[in-house]
């Protein structure tokens, strides 16, 4: 799975888990518009029609789901792995069972169909939260912290690396049907529920999903990115007051809201206590305001410098786009 896939992009045929998502119906789009054969693969039958809208033919299988996945990948000339399970809070049985075992069932299924090349969306989170600067090269270690959402990324990470998968570490990815960076906040700040801690300094590395599908098709596509990570981000890391301080203007209000971290943290513990006991999920975790306080950026001229990757959307014109998409859809009232 280490030699990349022919020259002339059009006419192979490309399986996308998780293609009901929302990097994954994107990369469904911009497939299809490529002119390959694309199959949108996902666990729920109700985003059949969402994949089918991109062009892409829809199959229910469970990437956990050894005979389902092996189904999906015969005669596929590329795989594009971004299902997972993607949150703060959870037990870590489950993510194991869908970041760990999952991926693990794609590149099995992959090898034996003899797939040419598998690409493993990871994560930033892949090296933890808690450094204190920017990371000096892309080559820093990834790192355990007890979260199981960064842990099993982390492993699932290692793992594709290891099976000669190409690996794209997409930063935090906004734009239209983004819940977490996009939609979510855009919800709690027209609610007045939404609260950034400190000073709202935290770093972000935002990438506008456009430019994110364009990095994941150059890894599908370029012969010597089997076995090899690459970051995607914009290149010009901001602030979160600055960012989600976009959304506010949106919607006619004045700076984001802040308090102390400490408080913050508290009511968040607060929230996780009420969650383990009803079964419910928190409102804002602790993990969530590490995530959003981080003090240090990502390089990511690996993506420059081997599939000569150029994000070509800035936050400016990025935002432009999103709330063009928010008002057509009604998000901003």
């Amino acid at each position: 799975m280490d030699d990349g896939t022919r020259e002339g992009a059009e006419g192979r045929r490309i399986v996308v888990t998780g293609a009901g998502g929302f990097i994954g119906a994107a990369l469904c789009r911009r497939l299809v518009a490529d002119g390959d054969e694309v199959v949108g693969l996902d666990r729920s039958p109700a985003v059949a029609d969402r994949v089918q809208a991109t062009g892409a033919t829809f199959r229910a299988a469970d990437v956990t789901d050894p005979a389902g996945v092996a189904a999906a990948v015969e005669g596929a000339d590329g795989v594009i792995h971004t299902a997972a399970l993607v949150s703060d809070w959870g037990a870590m049985a489950d993510f194991v069972r869908v970041n760990v075992g999952g991926t693990r069932t794609v590149l099995d299924a992959a090898q034996a169909a003899g797939v040419r090349r598998v690409v493993h969306l990871s994560s930033v989170a892949t090296w933890g939260y808690e450094f204190r600067g920017d990371l000096a090269s892309e080559d820093a270690p990834a790192r355990v912290c007890g979260a199981p959402y960064v842990d099993t990324k982390t492993a699932s990470h290692l793992l594709a690396l290891g099976r000669g998968a190409a690996v794209v570490r997409p930063g935090d990815v906004y734009g239209p049907h983004s819940e977490p960076w996009t939609s979510r906040p855009v919800r709690m700040l027209r609610a007045g529920r939404f609260v950034l801690p400190g000073d709202g300094g935290g770093i972000l590395t935002p990438v506008y999903v456009d430019d994110l599908v364009d990095c994941v098709v150059l890894a599908l596509r370029h012969p010597d990115a089997g076995g090899r990570a690459v970051t995607a981000h914009d290149g010009s890391p901001v602030t979160a007051r600055e960012f989600f301080g976009h959304y506010a203007r949106m919607l006619g209000q004045g700076p984001v809201r802040t308090l102390p971290a400490p408080l913050l943290r508290a009511a968040a513990l607060a929230f996780e206590t009420v969650a383990r006991r009803t079964g419910g999920t928190p409102d804002v975790t602790r993990q969530a305001l590490t995530y959003i306080t981080r003090r240090g950026a990502y390089p990511n001229s690996a993506a420059r410098d081997l599939l000569g990757w150029e994000p070509r959307v800035d936050l400016a014109e990025g935002m432009r786009r999103t709330e063009a998409w928010l008002r057509d859809d009604g998000l901003l009232g």
